[in-house]
């Protein structure tokens, strides 16, 4: 009879692990293929519940366990032979003395959550030692170039160290660490034959707001596959999808990239990102008779410094109609010197020395030698009268045509993306080669949105508008370009600018 499991405590912060409950070590053990395991290697087994899974449904493989706290590898030790070391010591492929017989290898488990500084800075020594790892993403950082994720170095230290043997690896692990291990393993062109990810709720099983899955990787001999089917939870049969290396890229969603990949390319257009001033309290103000404080204080700054302000998420729920915010921009362009404007615009420099504190106070180094208020994301695509916009946060993309109010171009904040153009035509046209199936399919195939900012500039910048230009019907796009400007004239132009923009 099994010991009873000590209860799954806390994150331990001094060597970032979460205890994985007997009840997910169970349901993500059941998923996975029903082979006969001979060896089961449990790297960081912390209380042992994983082994414990696998010696309920496979009590005849030998279990490995490795845990570098004393009294954690002596609660594990009940449910197979745990080895009290850091994995970081040693070859997890050779160094381990095994009693059975060569046969189906599974390596399982839950590898700490934290990325080697936070260690560091926690004065860890359950650390890997910086080695050269021949520049792989993600791992060239443990060269001593950068931060990386613990977890992500423990995936890759397996997969080098079992790639000349067939093995299963299935560890819970963040989504951003799986797609990184995916595409390492393309990088380096590892025998990878079959991959999932199953997404686990991580707030009910860890308190953590993070994304985290259950990614599971095969090697071994046959055709090599770095796509990985991705199931919406545990419990699901099917698969909703399935991420890829496709051309050296990795990609959200395979089926739609194979429907787009003709419009992946470069844009024609610069796409360009709003206004980053890191003071809200003093740059923003709210319209209510006349622009006014979050606190409610009339503010008298010259008109010409004050612009309609639309948030991200004003972009995405399309409340664009009136203005409800204003955005004080000092400058023209970021190199701006703002000491001209104590005689140029007295009242706005008044404003500003009045909330110096705030703003000298703003802590990002991007303020540091610049002129004394300065912002960032501003140049002469701020002030063109139409735009395009699209909220980089939210997780579904929705494009708005935005054109001038009295005559006053609308801002953005940093939040938000943007094309600008002179000419409405263009802007509808722009907007109808956006909004349409070709593009689509295409950001679908390139967002992840599990990300924090799922959409970005360099996801934008991809999408050619030219080639969709040139692939879509002609009516079709002019149908579209109307339902947000009338001109049939000029939309026809535009699109002929659009499908040669030579």
């Amino acid at each position: 009879m099994s010991a009873p499991l000590p209860e799954a405590p806390m994150p331990n912060n001094e060597f970032g692990d979460f205890q994985t409950a007997i009840e997910l070590a169970r349901a993500l053990v059941s998923t996975l293929p029903r082979t006969a395991w001979t060896r089961v290697l449990e790297p960081t087994c912390g209380v042992g519940n994983f082994l414990s899974a696998i010696g309920e449904r496979h009590p005849d493989a030998e279990r490995v366990g490795i845990e570098v706290q004393p009294e954690y590898a002596a609660a594990a030790s009940a449910f197979g032979r745990v080895i009290t070391a850091s994995i970081f010591d040693f070859d997890l492929a050779r160094d381990i003395a095994w009693t059975s017989a060569t046969g189906p290898t599974l390596v399982v488990g839950n590898p700490p959550w934290v990325t080697n500084s936070q260690l560091s800075v926690l004065g860890s020594s359950n650390r890997p030692a910086r080695a050269n790892t021949e520049n792989a993403r993600g791992i060239d950082a443990i060269t001593g170039s950068s931060n990386f994720d613990i977890a992500e170095f423990i995936w890759i230290k397996l997969l080098a160290e079992f790639s000349d043997r067939p093995v299963t690896i299935a560890m819970i692990c963040k989504t951003q660490v799986a797609r990184n291990v995916l595409l390492h393993c393309a990088r380096q062109q590892l025998p990878v034959t079959g991959s999932s990810l199953r997404m686990i709720d991580a707030k009910k099983w860890f308190d953590a707001g993070v994304d985290a899955c259950w990614f599971t990787v095969e090697l071994g001999p046959g055709k090599t596959d770095y796509t990985a089917a991705t199931y919406p939870s545990i419990v699901a049969s099917q698969p909703d999808n399935r991420i890829g290396v496709i051309d050296v890229q990795l990609v959200a969603n395979v089926d739609a990239y194979q429907r787009s990949k003709q419009f992946d390319g470069i844009s024609s257009l610069m796409w360009r990102q709003g206004i980053k001033h890191d003071a809200s309290a003093v740059m923003e103000l709210t319209e209510n008779d006349g622009p006014r404080t979050k606190l409610g204080a009339s503010v008298d700054v010259e008109s010409e410094f004050l612009f309609p302000l639309f948030k991200c998420t004003d972009v995405y729920r399309g409340k664009l109609t009136e203005v409800s915010r204003w955005m004080i921009v000092p400058q023209s362009h970021t190199g701006d010197d703002t000491a001209q404007l104590a005689d140029s615009a007295p009242k706005l420099w008044k404003y500003l020395t009045d909330n110096a504190g705030a703003l000298d106070g703003r802590k990002s180094s991007i303020y540091r030698n610049r002129a004394r208020f300065c912002i960032f994301g501003v140049g002469p695509y701020t002030f063109a009268p139409y735009k395009i916009a699209i909220s980089g946060f939210h997780k579904v993309p929705q494009f708005r045509m935005i054109g001038p109010y009295d005559g006053r171009p609308a801002v953005f904040d940093d939040a938000t993306y943007l094309l600008p153009f002179e000419d409405p035509a263009a802007c509808a046209v722009a907007h109808a080669l956006l909004t349409g199936q070709e593009a689509t399919d295409l950001i679908a195939a390139l967002a992840f949105w599990d990300s924090k900012r799922p959409v970005t500039k360099k996801l934008l910048q991809r999408i050619d508008l030219s080639a969709i230009a040139r692939a879509t019907d002609r009516r079709a796009l002019r149908d579209r370009a109307r339902a947000v400007h009338q001109d049939s004239s000029s939309i026809d132009q535009a699109i002929d600018n659009f499908t040669d923009p030579t």
